[in-house]
């Protein structure tokens, strides 16, 4: 373990070190649930920091981990900088205003107020560029990657980033064109039967974030298909290809009303 944490502070110190920061995050976010009676929508008004932390870890690491697939000229050129500068600053900015809101008391998504649903809005921008960043990463992968790796590793890495990317900001934006994550059942802020923790999708209708996490996530599968298996290149198309269609195919099932969790 101590050699993987090296390993990735190696690869890329800053964005390793940021998912050391949402770790704390999702930590001090647990504590003050445990102590927080507050409630928001009928759940506590921690929860909405704490998930997002929990997912900025892996997202934070992943990005990192890729970093080493670049060429050594690729890391220190002027996209690898955008993606870097860009990821942090969005990501900082949305953990940053969640976590003030919960400690408020007061929604950050889908606010009532005024300030709070133009906060939402530029939070919505700072998703989109969080998506975009990692999509840009995946082809700096793909067209700049390091050639003394194998064409595999190169190819799952930047076809899992890519999708991510691109579906991820699909399902995002899907889920703020309707309104909130529900489909078919209550409307945001109403209550609804929760499935199994941590996620606590909808059992009431279709929850269009189970196709954001299938979606965000293929970041993470498609590369750890290549790890277990060391297959050449052409399966990690297979395997990309077959992950966005489960990703899309949650979607629609979603915006059917169909619901997906246990």
């Amino acid at each position: 373990m101590k050699a993987l944490i090296t390993e990735l502070h190696r690869r890329q110190n800053l964005l390793a070190w940021a998912g050391w920061v949402a770790l704390g995050f999702l930590l001090a976010s647990l504590a003050a649930m445990a102590v927080d009676p507050r409630q928001i929508y009928g759940g506590s008004v921690w929860i909405k920091p704490a998930k997002f932390a929990a997912s900025f870890i892996p997202w934070f690491w992943t990005l990192a981990w890729a970093w080493g697939v670049l060429a050594p000229a690729a890391r220190r050129g002027v996209l690898a900088g955008l993606v870097l500068w860009g990821t942090l600053a969005a990501a900082g900015f949305e953990q940053g205003w969640i976590t003030f809101r919960a400690a408020a008391g007061l929604p950050s998504h889908f606010a009532a107020d005024p300030f709070g649903q133009i906060m939402f809005s530029l939070m919505g921008l700072g998703a989109t560029v969080l998506v975009a960043l990692a999509a840009l990463l995946g082809l700096l992968v793909l067209v700049r990657g390091d050639a003394a790796q194998p064409a595999g590793w190169r190819l799952a890495v930047g076809l899992g980033l890519v999708v991510a990317g691109v579906l991820g900001g699909v399902t995002g934006f899907a889920i703020g064109g309707a309104g909130g994550p529900i489909i078919g059942g209550p409307i945001i802020g109403g209550s609804f039967t929760p499935g199994l923790p941590p996620f606590y999708w909808s059992r009431d209708g279709g929850d269009l974030r189970v196709a954001h996490f299938l979606a965000i996530h293929a970041m993470q599968v498609v590369p750890a298909f290549w790890l277990l298996t060391r297959a050449a290149a052409w399966p990690a198309g297979v395997v990309t290809a077959a992950w966005a269609g489960l990703s899309l195919v949650a979607l629609r099932l979603a915006q059917a009303g169909v619901p997906l969790s246990p």
